[in-house]
C-alpha cells in the first residue's frame, strides 16, 4: 500500500485515502467526513480502478429503483481527496544514466516547474502539468556526478476541481549526497518501476491539518536580552513572567547533532547552522546566569574553532575562554567562563 491509495474498511462501510504509513502494521486513513484515523493494515483493502468501472454501471441500473432520499444522500457525499503523494524518482537507464521523473500520486492537478541551482546560477529544467495519478519524465542525470548536481528546486500549484479548496503553492529544495541517495531504492508508485525514490511532501500538512495548526511562540535569547535592556532603561513593569530554559553546560556543535538533513547541506550551510547554534546557546547561558558553558566543535580543519574564538574575543559578558578538557577533547572543545 502507498500514500494516496483508496481503501475500504473490511468490517465497516467507510472508505478513505491513505495519508500516512505509520509503521509496518498501521496506516493513517482520511475518511469521507474529513477525519484522519489510524487503522491496521490488515483491516483495509485497496479499491482497484477496475472495481469502480465494473460496479459503476451496476449502481447506475440499481439507482432507478432506489429511494429518492438515498440518491440525494449519495449526491451530497463528498469524495475523499488524496492530499499527499508527490514524489521524484530516479529510474536507471544503465549503470550510470538515470531518468528523473516527477510523480503525482494525489487527486490534485499539479502545474509544476523544476529547476536547478548551481554556483548561484538558476537553470530552469522543465515546466508542465501533472494530472492526478500521473508522472512526467523531466531530466537525465549521471549518478557518478551526484556531488556536482547542485540543488534541485521543485515548485507546485494545487488545482482542485472537486472540493475547491485553497491551498498555498509548495516549494521543495533538495541537494543529494551519495551517502543517503543509494539508501532510497524502492518501487516507485504510479510508474511501478524500481528507482531511487524521494517523497517531496512527506512533512507537509494536509489542508485539514493546516487549519488546525497552532503557532507556538519561540523565544529568541538574543532578542530577549535586547528587550530586557530596553525595559530596564524605561523602568517599566512587566506583569507576564517569562521563564528562560537554560542551555546544557555542554553544547555539541557537530552537524550530525544539529540537523537530520546534514547530508543535503553544503559546507557553507553547515558552518552557518553551527555558528547560529553557538550564538543562541551562548546568549541563553548569559541570560540564564550560567557560570560556564562548553562548546564541542571538534578539530576538523579548525575553521569552526577559529570562528567561535573570533566571536568570543572581546565579548563584554565573557571573563575568559580556553581549550576544555584536553585529555577528553584534545583541541576539539572550548570552555567559556561568563562574568
Amino acid at each position: 500500500m502507498n500514500i494516496g491509495d483508496k481503501v475500504r474498511m473490511l468490517h465497516s462501510s467507510e472508505e478513505g485515502i491513505i495519508t500516512k504509513l505509520i509503521d509496518a502494521f498501521l496506516v493513517e486513513v482520511e475518511i469521507e467526513e474529513g477525519f484522519n484515523i489510524p487503522v491496521k493494515r490488515s483491516e483495509v483493502v485497496r479499491i482497484a480502478k477496475e472495481e469502480a468501472q465494473q460496479f459503476g454501471s451496476l449502481l447506475a441500473k440499481k439507482s432507478s429503483n432506489e429511494d429518492k432520499s438515498s440518491i440525494s444522500k449519495i449526491r451530497k457525499s463528498e469524495p475523499v481527496i488524496a492530499q499527499k503523494g508527490i514524489y521524484i524518482a530516479f529510474v536507471p537507464v544503465n549503470d550510470r544514466q538515470h531518468t528523473l521523473y516527477v510523480i503525482n500520486n494525489t487527486d490534485y492537478t499539479l502545474p509544476f516547474v523544476v529547476g536547478n541551482e548551481k554556483e548561484s546560477k538558476y537553470l530552469p529544467l522543465f515546466a508542465g502539468k501533472l494530472d492526478a495519478r500521473s508522472h512526467q519524465r523531466v531530466y537525465e542525470v549521471n549518478i557518478l556526478d551526484i556531488n556536482e548536481w547542485g540543488v534541485f528546486i521543485f515548485q507546485f500549484l494545487f488545482f482542485d476541481l472537486v472540493k475547491h479548496q485553497n491551498r498555498p503553492p509548495f516549494i521543495k529544495k533538495l541537494r543529494f549526497r551519495a551517502k543517503t541517495f543509494f539508501k532510497a531504492q524502492q518501487k516507485a508508485p504510479v510508474i511501478g518501476k524500481d528507482a531511487f525514490l524521494f517523497q517531496l511532501d512527506q512533512d507537509e500538512p494536509s489542508t485539514a491539518e493546516s487549519e488546525q495548526i497552532i503557532q507556538t511562540p519561540v523565544i529568541d535569547p538574543v532578542k530577549l536580552k535586547e528587550k530586557m535592556y530596553e525595559n530596564h532603561e524605561k523602568a517599566t513593569t512587566i506583569d507576564t513572567k517569562i521563564v528562560i530554559k537554560a542551555p546544557k553546560i555542554e553544547v555539541d556543535l557537530h552537524i550530525e547533532e544539529l540537523s537530520k538533513e546534514y547530508a543535503l547541506m553544503n559546507s557553507g550551510e553547515i558552518l552557518e547552522l553551527q555558528i547560529k547554534t553557538f550564538e543562541q546557546n551562548l546568549e541563553s547561558a548569559i541570560v540564564a546566569g550560567l557560570r560556564e558553558i562548553t562548546f564541542i566543535h571538534g578539530v576538523g580543519n579548525g575553521k569552526l574553532r577559529h570562528e567561535l574564538h573570533k566571536r568570543l574575543s572581546g565579548h563584554p559578558d565573557i571573563d575568559f575562554y580556553k581549550d576544555a578538557q584536553k585529555e577528553k577533547f584534545g583541541y576539539g572543545a572550548t570552555l567559556v567562563r561568563l562574568k
